[in-house]
């Protein structure tokens, strides 16, 4: 007799657990589904160009020069930030965080 309910309740908790294991699977392949959707959504918007991007016009002369000093600029900003930094790094203090460099950035 005790051997009979022992069995059923093992049964009741094998097919319990196998019911959860079951609808558990269900609920991730559909998460993976909907996955899978916002990421072909996502490429296909990534392959589309922005407009923001597509040129035009051509581009200048003396644009060209001006784009050419303003990275010039920019590279002799960004070194000058790299040696502030560097100085942070080797010998770390509140002075040193905060300290600003004498380059500025201007756009003519």
């Amino acid at each position: 007799m005790i051997g009979v309910l022992i069995g059923g309740l093992v049964t009741f908790l094998l097919g319990g657990m196998l019911l959860i294991l079951i609808f558990g699977a269900q609920g991730i392949e559909a998460d993976r589904e909907a996955a899978r959707r916002e990421a072909r959504k996502a490429r296909i918007d990534a392959a589309r160009l922005p407009r923001f991007f597509v040129v035009s016009q051509a581009v200048k002369p003396e644009a060209k020069d001006s784009h050419e000093a303003f990275a010039a600029q920019l590279e002799h900003y960004l070194e000058a930030e790299q040696v502030l930094a560097d100085q942070f790094v080797s010998q770390p203090s509140l002075e040193s965080l905060y300290c600003k460099s004498d380059t500025r950035l201007t756009w003519h």
